[in-house]
C-alpha cells in the first residue's frame, strides 16, 4: 500500500500540518510505531539508504534522490537508483518530508527488489509533531524506517558534552523536564557517534521499528564514516550526479 496523499509537494503550509497531525493520530491509535508487529534487526535483510542533492536549472529548483540498496546480512552494496524532478515544496523547518519524500519515493520505487527498512538523513519522532522525514516516508510506503540526521533539531539531550568514541549515545528526551534523568518512556531518540573521534549523528525511529533495534542496524552498518555506510553512498552518489 503507497498512501499518495502524503507523496505530494503541492500543499499549502497549513495542508501540509494538518496531514502531520491527521497520520500522527492515526499512527498512535492503530499503534505502529510501538505495536507488536514490528520488524526487528533479526529479520532485516534489505535496507536503503536514500538522500537528495540540489541543484539549479536557470532559476528552478531541482533535485536528484539516489536510493542505495544494501545487504544488510553482508554488509554490501547491491544496486544504486536515481529519481530527477523540480522541487516545488519551499524549505521549511519540521516539513521536510513535504519538500523530499516524492522524489525518495520515486527513487525507491525504481529498486529491483523491495527494501525491509528506509534509513534517511532527516528525523523521526525527534520533531515538534512526531511526524519528520523518516516518519514521512516509511508510513507513505509502509516500510521500516530510521531516521538518521547530521543536525540536532528538536528535544532535549545534553549531547554536546559526550565524548566522540564509537557507541556512546546520550538520549534525546521529549520534555525539559525528564532531560539528564532516567525516563525511557520519554526518550524520542539518540545523539549517537558511530565512529571514534567523529561527531554524532542524532537518531529516532521513523516507522514501525522500535529504537534499541534502530541502534543496532546503524551500528551494524557504519563503516569508515559518521554515518551508516548506505546512507553516506547515497548522499555521495546524489552529489556525483549533480555534477554530471
Amino acid at each position: 500500500m503507497i498512501i499518495n496523499e502524503l507523496l505530494r509537494d503541492d500543499y499549502s503550509l497549513k495542508e501540509a500540518m494538518r496531514l502531520q497531525m491527521k497520520y500522527v493520530e492515526i499512527l498512535i491509535e492503530k499503534e505502529i510505531l510501538e505495536g507488536d508487529e514490528q520488524v526487528n534487526s533479526s529479520n532485516i535483510k534489505l535496507v536503503v539508504g536514500v538522500d537528495i542533492s540540489y541543484h539549479k536549472i536557470k532559476s528552478e529548483e531541482n533535485g536528484v534522490a539516489c536510493a542505495v540498496l544494501w545487504d544488510y546480512e553482508n554488509n554490501s552494496l547491491k544496486e544504486i537508483k536515481y529519481a530527477t524532478g523540480k522541487i516545488c515544496f519551499p524549505y521549511v523547518a519540521g516539513f521536510l518530508g513535504f519538500r523530499e519524500c516524492k522524489l525518495l519515493a520515486a527513487a525507491i520505487l525504481k529498486l529491483s527488489r523491495r527494501p525491509d527498512l528506509i534509513i534517511c538523513d532527516g528525523h523521526g519522532k525527534a520533531h515538534p509533531r512526531g511526524f519528520g522525514e523518516a516518519t514521512h516516508l516509511g508510513l507513505a510506503l509502509n516500510i521500516s524506517s530510521i531516521g538518521v540526521a547530521k543536525n540536532f533539531f528538536w528535544g532535549y539531550s545534553n549531547w554536546k558534552r559526550m565524548e566522540r568514541k564509537k557507541g556512546n549515545r546520550v538520549p534525546i528526551y521529549a520534555n525539559e523536564s525528564f532531560s539528564g534523568k532516567k525516563n525511557d518512556s520519554m526518550i524520542i531518540g539518540y545523539a549517537i557517534c558511530l565512529n571514534h573521534g567523529m561527531k554524532p549523528v542524532f537518531l529516532s525511529v521513523g516507522y514501525n521499528l522500535s529504537l534499541d533495534d534502530a541502534l543496532n542496524v546503524v551500528l551494524k552498518l557504519t563503516k569508515n564514516h559518521h554515518q551508516p555506510e548506505p546512507l553516506y553512498l547515497a548522499d555521495k552518489f546524489s552529489r556525483e550526479k549533480v555534477k554530471e
